[in-house]
């Protein structure tokens, strides 16, 4: 199984979208974290044209299937 870092966003009055992305090793390192973090809060914030402070950043998880559930976007 492929492991994957996931991270939902959301804000308030928009659809929460499940962000995903193939990890590059096993144990991420904090860079790699970090920038997958900001991409998909850029990516959340202009999909739904909002400022990016409004984006409520979810639990970041790593080592992940795919997910399925809800809206998801591979970043």
């Amino acid at each position: 199984m492929a492991n994957y870092m996931t991270q939902p966003m959301s804000a308030a009055k928009t659809i929460k979208i499940t962000y995903y992305r193939k990890q590059s090793q096993s144990h991420p390192s904090h860079e790699e974290t970090g920038a997958f973090t900001l991409a998909a809060e850029s990516d959340y914030s202009r999909f739904n044209n909002i400022p990016a402070d409004e984006v409520d950043i979810g639990t970041f998880k790593s080592s992940q299937g795919v997910p399925t559930a809800g809206k998801t976007h591979k970043i």
